[in-house]
């Protein structure tokens, strides 16, 4: 199957691979306005299908990117969604944990990670590891900020997704984001 995202036909694997949301494609937008002409080194984390490291690549020719996921069947499609759009020789789909598959520093991370709570409704299809998570919702991005300062370079940053909110921070103010994703979920 296939779906349309930042106006790119993305292929799916629905129930194995999260579906890409329009409403992520506000983190790619965020994506966008901070490369602005710049060649930059990205971290797509939790790719799923890919469509935000392809969306990027696409549109933004001089960047280079590193997109993980755990999941295998996510790999294979990601990658399979960068070699149809031709981009598979600047977007680098690894298998791995969070920023762990990482070799060399990034300029910019960004991910959209799970946070819904098991059983959220409107998720029945989609493979649960990719959309629920543990705890008050921020075990995944508690483990990315815990991490990033490590992968990314000295002016580097960060844009993530949170409840459909796009929350951005640069390398010296992962502290802060932490906080600030922290309040989010009391005021919940």
């Amino acid at each position: 199957m296939k779906t349309t995202f930042h106006d790119l036909p993305i292929e799916t694997a629905p129930g194995r691979v999260f579906t890409p949301r329009a409403t992520t494609e506000a983190l790619v937008d965020a994506a966008l306005e901070q490369i602005d002409g710049v060649p930059l080194r990205i971290a797509d984390v939790g790719t799923g299908s890919g469509a935000i490291a392809v969306a990027l690549a696409v549109k933004k020719p001089h960047v280079e990117i590193w997109a993980t996921d755990t999941s295998e069947e996510a790999v294979r499609l990601a990658r399979a969604n960068a070699e149809r759009l031709g981009v598979a020789d600047r977007v680098h789909v690894l298998q791995g944990d969070m920023l762990d598959p990482l070799s060399t520093p990034v300029d910019l991370i960004v991910a959209n990670l799970p946070y819904l709570a098991p059983g959220t409704d409107g998720y029945a299809a989609e493979p649960s590891a990719a959309v629920f998570s543990t705890g008050d919702g921020l075990d995944h991005y508690r483990r990315l900020l815990a991490g990033a300062a490590d992968h990314l370079a000295d002016d580097g940053g960060i844009l993530i997704q949170f409840d459909g909110e796009v929350l951005e921070a640069e390398r010296s103010e992962l502290p802060w984001l932490r906080s600030r994703l922290e309040s989010l979920v009391l005021a919940a």
